[in-house]
């Protein structure tokens, strides 16, 4: 069995066979292509989604204002108001023992 050699094809073949081979992968793959662009959407705006909640998160546990009669840690290291239950604290990173 003998292959064929692509060497000797011409340019302006070489160039009508990769633009047929594209037509048919977009034409026969044009859900895949479509569900390519959804996911990235989808998961640009879910990264931001995420961000954000995250970073209010964090702002949450680093502003901390115990309510009236509730009992809480201070951070030797930054004089910052911890609840009780942390284990280090949020502004300075420090272990509170």
């Amino acid at each position: 069995i003998q292959m064929y050699n692509f060497n000797n094809i011409s340019g302006y073949l070489k160039f009508l066979l990769i633009g047929l081979i594209i037509f048919f992968i977009i034409k026969e793959l044009w859900w895949f292509i479509v569900g390519i662009v959804i996911i990235a959407i989808f998961a640009y705006y879910a990264k931001l989604i995420y961000e954000t909640i995250y970073k209010k998160q964090k702002l949450n546990n680093e502003n901390y204002t115990p309510q009236m009669g509730e009992v809480y840690k201070v951070c030797p290291y930054c004089n910052t108001k911890v609840k009780l239950n942390a284990q280090a604290c949020p502004i300075c990173k420090h272990a509170i023992n």
